[in-house]
Order: C-alpha cells, then structure tokens, then sequence
C-alpha cells in the first residue's frame, strides 16, 4: 500500500481497494516521481484564449485528471504552474498528459504537438490557442 495516496498494488497493478491485513507500506511509482520531482510529462498552455478563458480551462483540465485517477492511481498531476500567460503542467503518466492535451484540443481547438523522448520516457505535449 502507498503511504501517500493509499492505492494497492494488488495482482500485478496499482488500484483503489481496502489494503490487506499487514499490507506492506511502499511508494506508488506515481507518488515516488512526486517525491523525486521527475514528472512523466508536461502540458504546456499559452495563448491569448488562454488568458481569456483561464478558469474554465482549468476547471475542464481539472476534472479529467480527477477522473483519470478515480479509474488509474497512477494518473496523477504532480504540479501546476501558472504564469500570466502560460500554465506548466507536470504530470506522473505520460498517458495523462496525452489525455489533457487531447481533452483541451477537443474543447476548444488551437494547435496541439507532442514531442515523445523515449530515452527519457518523457512526453511533453504543447497547446496554444
């Protein structure tokens, strides 16, 4: 059991269950890369309908994270930070910052690019409108 988040890894992945009795404490791999600061991905937002529109992006970003980590423990935003004109988000999976890009580019359009470093196993994905 992760000591952080309290998901399970239980036959062969990490899930929200009851722990079992002697549960070992152990880091999920997704709280471990917060506790690191070494995110899986980044989302990157700027633009003039950025500005415009920022609480309601947020508040769109911020709902399907939420219901990403409600099927998937692992699927976590690690941190947000916020510019005047830009949002960095860092998240734990790299398939999470897909799912935010393509949730904000399926909303409200703009120009959406992932750059994919496998080396690093790293996905930054890049959105301006």
């Amino acid at each position: 059991m992760c000591p952080d988040c309290h998901a399970v890894y239980h036959q062969g992945r990490w899930q929200w269950s009851a722990p079992p009795a002697g549960a070992h404490a152990q880091r999920c791999p997704s709280c471990q890369r917060a506790h690191d600061q070494y995110p899986a991905g980044f989302l990157s937002l700027s633009g003039p309908f950025l500005t415009e529109h920022h609480a309601e992006i947020m508040n769109l970003l911020r709902n399907v994270a939420e219901r990403a980590k409600s099927e998937h423990p692992l699927k976590t935003i690690i941190a947000i930070e916020e510019k005047p004109d830009a949002v960095m988000i860092s998240t734990a999976e790299i398939h999470l910052t897909r799912e935010l890009g393509e949730a904000i580019q399926h909303a409200y359009k703009g120009d959406l690019d992932y750059h994919y470093n496998s080396g690093e196993n790293l996905l930054r994905v890049n959105w301006v409108h």
